[in-house]
């Protein structure tokens, strides 16, 4: 049985991700994440996996090596491009036991079917229906997937499916780019729910992600224009032993009703508070106003009292649930 470490070292990184001019492929991921994630697929000798997003074929690579000779690896890609390029690159490394196909990953690849596990390296807004339809019994799922209806609220899973039913075991920090039928293109702004942006022409764009904003662009425009002309910034309210990926877990737990998150432009994501006045938002370095009459500030500051009276609790502290929906399973997570 071939270790995650062991296929690591045996697959040629830059040989997938290299491009003729010594470029990056766009295309590629952290090698770290990349490992931690095909820790928690678990994968066995001889078991079909799915992948859903094959990027450089770096990643098919590695899982054909995971499952061997017996198993099989079937890739699908939504950048009609990079599927060539990816066949091309697995067929000079030697890698026999994988197939590359264009299409949607929502959709899965019924013809392998079933797999006993399902990797994505893009994030669906919930876990699919044709994904839990096309696997075996106790079969794994390990992928990014939204926790809340909000931009950026994403978390990456692993999900056992047994009897049709999945269900969470485990959710840590982690994301990438967003799942849809056609090829993404502008990488800075979010796909799903955005309710206003505006996208400079020198620079990151503005956006901002609210359940009470959803259904209401004119609010939402006003909140986007106060960020952009009437901005006030002061250093974060966060102590420094204190972290905003933890407090982020708290809030998509305990207040998804409320909360908001937001693209400021070159301060790139935030989470925050929206009220019918103002937004607040905190940045890794900063507490972001959109206008100093508005009470959003307070209602972030009290937030973050009470989630250090709750004892700062993180991601370690938050557990995933996961219910049907119109076209797939809807995670969540909750705290305990």
């Amino acid at each position: 049985m071939t270790s995650v470490p062991a296929a690591v070292a045996a697959v040629d990184y830059d040989h997938f991700v290299t491009e003729p001019d010594g470029s990056k492929l766009p295309q590629s991921s952290a090698v770290t994440s990349i490992e931690r994630m095909l820790t928690d697929l678990d994968i066995a000798p001889g078991q079909r996996v799915l992948e859903i997003g094959t990027g450089s074929g770096y990643t098919t690579a590695l899982l054909s090596r995971l499952v061997g000779a017996a198993g099989s690896v079937h890739s699908v890609e939504v950048f009609a491009d990079l599927v060539p390029r990816a066949q091309e690159r697995l067929a000079r490394a030697g890698v026999t036991n994988a197939t590359v196909t264009c299409g949607d990953g929502y959709a899965g690849h019924a013809p392998g079917a079933p797999y006993d596990r399902v990797i994505a390296w893009a994030t669906p807004h919930l876990v699919p229906a044709p994904w839990t339809e096309q696997i075996a019994d106790d079969a794994v799922i390990v992928a990014p997937v939204k926790i809340a209806p909000l931009a950026t609220a994403n978390a990456i899973c692993a999900i056992t499916v047994t009897g049709g039913t999945p269900a969470v075991t485990t959710v840590r920090p982690g994301s990438y780019i967003e799942m849809h039928p056609e090829p993404v293109t502008n990488f800075g702004l979010p796909i799903r729910y955005v309710d206003a942006f505006y996208t400079p022409d020198d620079a990151e764009p503005w956006w901002i992600s609210s359940v009470d904003l959803h259904g209401s662009p004119d609010d939402a425009q006003k909140r986007i224009d106060q960020l952009r002309r009437s901005t006030t910034a002061e250093p974060t309210m966060l102590h420094a032993d204190e972290s905003l990926q933890d407090l982020s877990a708290w809030l998509f737990a305990t207040r998804p009703a409320n909360l908001a998150t937001a693209g400021l432009s070159d301060r790139y994501r935030a989470i925050g508070a929206s009220t019918p006045d103002s937004a607040a938002f905190l940045t890794p370095t900063e507490l972001v106003t959109s206008t100093t009459e508005g009470d959003a500030s307070g209602v972030l500051k009290a937030w973050v009292g009470e989630w250090r009276a709750a004892g700062r609790p993180g991601w370690n502290g938050v557990t995933g649930t996961i219910e049907a929906s119109d076209d797939g399973w809807a995670v969540r997570i909750i705290t305990g």
